[in-house]
């Protein structure tokens, strides 16, 4: 037990000292650059701001980051207050956004992978324009592809129109029959051309033939109902077919105008 407890209090002292060394490190470094800040001042005696953020108020030392600006600054350049004292409160800022960056994963520690993923997007800023360009190029690419989606349903299926032999007179329903039926469904008032009558006996005389020869394709020495809903099962769905080729054009054109607005805000946010 006593052996914990020594651990613990050296543990202790051991925080102590690297909290003693980092305020010794700071009033060194606020000592040396107390100077330069004097000097700055009295050379702009029009720079109220400079005293706009009280050093309590401040996340990092005054002297600390007139230090690391100055360091890359070319020599003589004046520093204005605003500019040490606004870096100070982003240099804050930005570290508590790595900070949650971090803390957003789910474990009970935060490593050095974590780090450096959450600087990576920081350090790609020279890339930001290639990323732009890369986004764009992949979402007009899927625009393309809707539009080959769109012409495949609306122009190549829709363009396959069938050929009927109306040469013929002899037809396989009475003409009256067909006309009749038509009339039934069509807007009142609306004339029926004689190419749209014959038209429709013959293809429906064609689709008679083709439900026949699929019963009579069944090895049975009979044909029930059960063989007659199976042939003509497919000309039943062709209407669900068509509503759901409606549907998915109407889809791509939204995703396309989808595309549009991303296009519109990265083309708006990746600008730098």
């Amino acid at each position: 037990m006593a052996e914990k407890d020594k651990k613990l209090i050296d543990s202790d002292e051991e925080d102590v000292d690297e909290t003693d060394e980092e305020t010794a490190l700071e009033t060194q470094t606020n000592e040396s650059g107390t100077d330069l800040d004097e000097k700055e001042a009295a050379s702009d005696e029009t720079e109220v701001e400079s005293a706009q953020v009280s050093d309590d108020k401040l996340p990092f030392p005054r002297a600390t980051i007139t230090k690391l600006i100055r360091k890359n600054v070319s020599k003589g350049k004046q520093i204005k207050g605003t500019v040490k004292d606004e870096m100070n409160l982003w240099v804050a800022t930005m570290v508590e956004r790595i900070a949650k960056k971090m803390n957003s994963q789910p474990y009970t520690f935060v490593n050095y992978d974590m780090l450096k993923d959450a600087v990576a997007p920081y350090e790609d800023i020279q890339g930001i324009n290639k990323q732009r360009e890369q986004l764009v190029g992949k979402i007009n690419l899927i625009k393309d592809e809707c539009d080959k989606v769109i012409f495949q349903i609306d122009v190549e299926i829709k363009s396959k129109s069938v050929s009927l032999k109306l040469e013929s007179e002899d037809l396989p329903f009475p003409k009256a029959t067909i006309t009749n039926k038509l009339r039934k469904y069509l807007g009142e008032g609306k004339t029926i051309k004689g190419p749209v009558k014959k038209g429709l006996n013959v293809w429906m005389g064609n689709i008679v033939e083709r439900v026949s020869k699929k019963m009579d394709s069944y090895t049975y020495p009979y044909i029930d109902r059960s063989m007659f809903k199976e042939a003509i099962e497919p000309y039943e769905a062709v209407g669900e077919i068509e509503l759901e080729k409606e549907r998915i054009i109407q889809q791509m054109e939204s995703m396309k105008t989808a595309c549009d607005l991303l296009v519109m805000e990265i083309e708006r946010k990746f600008k730098l």
